[in-house]
């Protein structure tokens, strides 16, 4: 191989020469060649085809006439009348205008004044009073004074002390000695006006109350026709607390 790479090596420039000129020589040959064989070959088809004999034209029909025209006849032409085109004129499309909202008006409410809270003021009393004269079948000849002490919710509060005075003397009371009501107290009462309070807080002080009432009631119950009478009347007062 490296042998073969010196004699290559060592062929001039002028060699080089000559032998491409003899390879451009051989090439032109063989392309002449080829043109000739190709020539020839054209040439000899197209004799061949001269030697053959002319096609026969076929003849074209001859056209019959349908009818003879009268004699005197003159003959119209007849028009044939042609397809005019009409154009359909195809609008635009026209913008579909949206539609508009109808607006939703509601009635305004006219706002309505709140009242300012009125606050709840403050009892003058812790407790207050109030006074029953009792009937005749419920007093039954007796002259006293049934004194409850009660809570908001009307339950009798034991040991609640009161005050019963009159012209000359006072005496005091306490609740929780009775069983029918812990906050029950009596006091008996003779001639003359009375007074009673609670003196556990500021209580109203309800009076006068007096058993001399010169007027004899009958009790339908028992036929008592002394159940009420002078100097023997009784009342009931009751005392809440309200703060």
């Amino acid at each position: 191989m490296k042998s073969l790479k010196r004699e290559i090596a060592s062929i001039s420039d002028h060699q080089w020469t000559v032998l491409l000129s003899l390879l451009t020589l051989v090439n032109m040959v063989v392309l002449g060649g080829l043109v000739w064989l190709l020539t020839v070959q054209s040439s000899g088809q197209f004799l061949r085809v001269l030697a053959q004999a002319p096609a026969t034209r076929t003849p074209y029909p001859t056209f019959t006439p349908t009818s003879t025209l009268e004699p005197g006849a003159t003959a119209l032409s007849t028009l044939v009348p042609t397809w005019t085109p009409s154009i359909t004129y195809t609008p635009e499309p026209t913008n579909t205008p949206e539609s508009t909202k109808t607006p939703i008006y509601r009635t305004p409410i006219r706002a309505t004044d709140v009242p300012t809270p009125t606050e709840t003021p403050t009892p003058e009393f812790d407790y207050i009073g109030s006074v029953r004269q009792l009937t005749p079948c419920e007093n039954a000849g007796k002259h006293h004074i049934f004194a409850h002490v009660r809570d908001s919710a009307g339950n009798g509060i034991p040991g609640m002390k009161m005050r019963v005075s009159w012209s000359g003397g006072e005496a005091n009371l306490t609740t929780g000695t009775k069983i029918e009501d812990p906050g029950l107290a009596d006091f008996a009462m003779f001639k003359g006006s009375y007074f009673i309070e609670v003196l556990d807080g500021v209580s109203q002080v309800m009076g006068p109350i007096t058993p001399d009432i010169p007027l004899n009631e009958l009790c339908d119950e028992t036929g008592n026709g002394v159940a009420n009478s002078l100097f023997h009347y009784s009342y009931e007062v009751i005392f809440t607390k309200v703060r």
